[in-house]
């Protein structure tokens, strides 16, 4: 296994999640849900408030690759309207990023308030995002009519896979796929269980873009491909 392998042209899978594009140095983060044990707090749950230790991947992806732009595929954040020290922590991340590099938002399903939550950042707001021959979209709505492209980068179904260790014991792992039409990165977010791609068919849209693609698994310090066996059609 290593940090990060080339998943494609120019296209690099660092062990963290995320994505990094070498030709315009940006770095794609996807579902990285950021205040979600903040969020659950105020909806009644009473897990921990811990980041989960995603500020440190964050500053190991960016000291990597030192991107230019930070594009993250939507779901950013958790949920709408946060409490003071949920937004403290969002805050805190996000102008991390900010000192380093520059930072795009595609919106996703959570992120409907996140211009009227955060607006006082300098960040960018878009429903998409493109680089010549590539294009990122969340992914939620892809049964919707969306523009043509050679490449798509897609987040929003938190691809992960099961696997066992030699002790025996079972450890879900977020995992990238990968075809020559798509990739679908998985969830950046540490409490993002994922879903199990080795036993649950993938959704039919996300199907059609990706058809017969490559899971690549990514432990948090490193990624890898798995055997080709593991390939898949999309079930």
């Amino acid at each position: 296994m290593e940090l990060s392998i080339e998943v494609g042209p120019g296209r690099i899978a660092h062990g963290s999640g995320a994505l990094f594009l070498a030709d315009s140095g940006t770095l794609m983060i996807a579902d990285a849900h950021l205040g979600y044990g903040f969020a659950q707090r105020r909806r009644g749950q009473l897990g921990p408030t811990t980041d989960g230790g995603i500020l440190d991947r964050l500053q190991a992806v960016l000291d990597c690759f030192q991107p230019v732009e930070t594009v993250f595929l939507g779901d950013t954040v958790h949920a709408p309207s946060p409490m003071a020290a949920e937004r403290e922590f969002i805050e805190r991340a996000l102008r991390f990023i900010l000192a380093k590099s520059k930072i795009r938002i595609v919106q996703g399903n959570h992120d409907r308030a996140v211009l009227r939550d955060f607006g006082n950042l300098p960040i960018v707001v878009t429903p998409s995002w493109r680089d010549g021959s590539l294009l990122g979209l969340h992914g939620d709505r892809l049964h919707l009519e969306i523009p043509d492209a050679e490449h798509y980068l897609l987040g929003h179904l938190h691809p992960a896979i099961n696997l066992r260790d030699d002790a025996g014991v079972n450890r879900r792992v977020p995992a990238f796929l990968v075809s020559k039409r798509a990739t679908v990165l998985p969830a950046f977010s540490p409490f993002a269980a994922g879903l199990d791609v080795s036993k649950t068919s993938l959704p039919k849209d996300v199907k059609l873009i990706l058809g017969r693609h490559d899971v690549y698994v990514a432990t948090g310090r490193q990624v890898a491909r798995l055997p080709s066996r593991a390939s898949r059609s999309g079930r």
